[in-house]
């Protein structure tokens, strides 16, 4: 028997692990993707350039984490699959808009994390059911997962930060340099006015 015929989807063993490991990935993707569209937003329509920068940052962590997330699957043989997604259509008229879908997708990829982590631990079957006998554990899987999601956290902390300061009603101009210190950004080149 080749590897390939037992370390697949199809064995009830890995079964489970399929749709959320799509979630995963598909959270991750539309991270990615979204945080690219809105950190131009940020950018065009509010000439905020370290807030775009702020966002860019979160946009280039995804790749790493689905490689991270990748990595992990193949310890178990299983390969990894890339679900679309489709195009943010926020309008994103005020910058409250653009924190409140950043932190959405922050906590789109929670969720995700958390589903698979239930079902890599046994705690339900991808279906939100108690597993099937048949069905694996994979604790290793859960804790790399657990840390992507500790990581993801980090990010969101962050993010609230800068929904709350923004509460505050500073000048567009003292709120995009606080997010240059808070993110550690670099200077862009043109002299403090």
């Amino acid at each position: 028997m080749e590897k390939r015929e037992i370390y697949n989807y199809k064995n009830p063993r890995f079964y489970s692990l399929r749709a959320p490991m799509r979630e995963v990935i598909r959270s991750f993707w539309a991270a990615m993707q979204y945080y690219a569209t809105i950190k131009e937003r940020a950018w065009g329509r509010y000439g905020m350039f370290y807030l775009s920068q702020a966002i860019h940052s979160l946009e280039h962590k995804q790749p790493p984490r689905i490689d991270q997330f990748s990595d992990a699957m193949r310890q178990e043989g299983l390969e990894i699959e890339y679900p679309g997604v489709p195009e943010l259509d926020e309008p994103l008229d005020v910058l409250d808009e653009v924190f409140r879908i950043c932190v959405e997708l922050n906590d789109q990829i929670d969720q995700a994390l958390q589903r698979f982590i239930d079902v890599a631990d046994r705690r339900m079957n991808e279906m939100g059911e108690p597993p099937s006998p048949d069905q694996g554990k994979f604790p290793a899987l859960a804790r790399q997962a657990e840390q992507l999601q500790i990581d993801n956290s980090m990010d969101k902390t962050r993010l609230l930060e800068a929904w709350s300061m923004w509460g505050n009603k500073p000048s567009m101009s003292s709120f995009d340099k606080w997010v240059k210190s808070r993110y550690d950004l670099e200077d862009d080149g043109e002299a403090d006015d």
